[in-house]
């Protein structure tokens, strides 16, 4: 009996040690705070961003067809890992002046679920971690193809909705079209 309560003491005292030294690691411990990391890049002279993980690649700005009968802000398809990927010009989207192409600039190919598209940018600035706390969400009625804003360095980031971007393209599809305006007695070429 009485190595019994031996036993029963040593369990308890194990146990209140266990206990005493969880709470001392929950007090000493840093709480992690939550962090996303974004791609910066530039449009003209504003800065926007894409979350990492929305990102396949980045390409130097390749050959692009254009292909007849697409929405505006399509500017055409390229060649892509046997494929054929669309590349859409945010430019458009945003309402941006549109300039001439040149050297340096980049197509950063985005997927969400089993859509993709290149996405055509003047320049590729910085990989950045970023709290979730720093994200300003845009109010509902301006939010579209941005969905928030945060500050790095100096600037204002535009925070681009990759899901947005790619149903922006499906809904404009049929509607931008030139090709359902056609009468059918038209010729296409």
């Amino acid at each position: 009996m009485e190595e019994l309560k031996q036993d029963e003491k040593e369990s308890f005292e194990a146990l209140k040690q266990i206990l005493y030294d969880g709470a001392q690691l929950y007090e000493h411990r840093e709480i992690q705070e939550e962090k996303r990391l974004f791609i910066i890049f530039r449009l003209l002279q504003n800065y926007y961003s894409i979350e990492s993980s929305k990102i396949k690649e980045i390409l130097k700005r390749p050959k692009i067809t254009p292909l007849p009968f697409s929405p505006p802000f399509i500017s055409g398809v390229t060649p892509f890992r046997g494929n054929i990927l669309s590349v859409t010009d945010l430019k458009r989207i945003l309402g941006l002046a549109r300039e001439e192409d040149r050297e340096g600039m980049k197509v950063i190919v985005v997927e969400s679920r089993t859509m993709e598209t290149g996405i055509l940018v003047d320049e590729v600035i910085d990989s950045v971690e970023v709290s979730v706390k720093q994200i300003e969400p845009l109010p509902e009625e301006i939010k579209g193809v941005l969905e928030g804003v945060w500050r790095w360095r100096d600037r204002w980031v535009g925070m681009v909705c990759v899901e947005n971007v790619l149903e922006k393209g499906r809904e404009r599809r049929d509607e931008d079209s030139t090709i359902r305006n056609l009468e059918p007695t038209e010729e296409i070429f």
